[in-house]
């Protein structure tokens, strides 16, 4: 989908002021370890992969950077698929990486159009409503029977993420002018 004459990045950037200016009340060792917002792709994100995986090894060993790194992977993808691709060929987003008390979050937020919020809010229900073992096999299924979409996904992207995240995958949609909506998707990897 494309998008023309509307500033998107400016939605982002007053949703990542918000994010990063709420009041966690924790301790210091808790807090946001890699914020960004901007246009993304391939080459984009594996900067913003290399510097994800550099604060959640930091904070959270190896095992802990391997996972992150999973999830962000998914999220960018997501981003690309389904965001609203500006006059210049990109899609806008923002990002943040979170230590928490149980783990890491990873927020990503991204502008869509209404059609593309039922389709993501569908999806997104259906499979929070999946306990592991459905989950599991949904994925296997996918992996074996899925057929590449006009996007370039075979509908593994949201299921892979769900499949490495600690509960239920969080979102949310915010809607904008002229059938715009701010999505953002909300994800929590629990320490082991």
């Amino acid at each position: 989908m494309s998008n023309t004459g509307h500033d998107n990045l400016q939605i982002l950037q007053r949703e990542l002021r918000a994010v990063l200016q709420k009041d966690h009340g924790l301790e210091d060792r808790y807090g946001t370890l890699l914020s960004y917002i901007g246009p993304v792709d391939s080459s984009g994100m594996e900067g913003l992969l290399a510097l994800a995986e550099k604060g959640a090894a930091a904070a959270g060993g190896k095992a802990m950077k391997k996972r992150i790194g999973n999830v962000l992977i998914e999220c960018l993808q997501n981003v690309m698929r389904h965001g609203l691709i500006e006059a210049d060929g990109f899609t806008q987003l923002y990002l943040t990486l979170e230590s928490t008390p149980v783990g890491f979050q990873i927020q990503c937020g991204n502008i869509v159009d209404s059609e593309m919020r039922v389709l993501l809010s569908d999806r997104l229900n259906d499979i929070n409503g999946m306990d592991v073992d459905a989950l599991r096999k949904a994925y296997i299924e996918t992996l074996c029977n899925g057929q590449l979409s006009d996007k370039g996904g075979a509908g593994l992207g949201l299921l892979s993420l769900a499949k490495k995240a600690s509960g239920p995958i969080g979102y949310r949609f915010d809607f904008q002018e002229d059938n715009r909506e701010l999505f953002t998707l909300i994800v929590t990897i629990r320490q082991d």
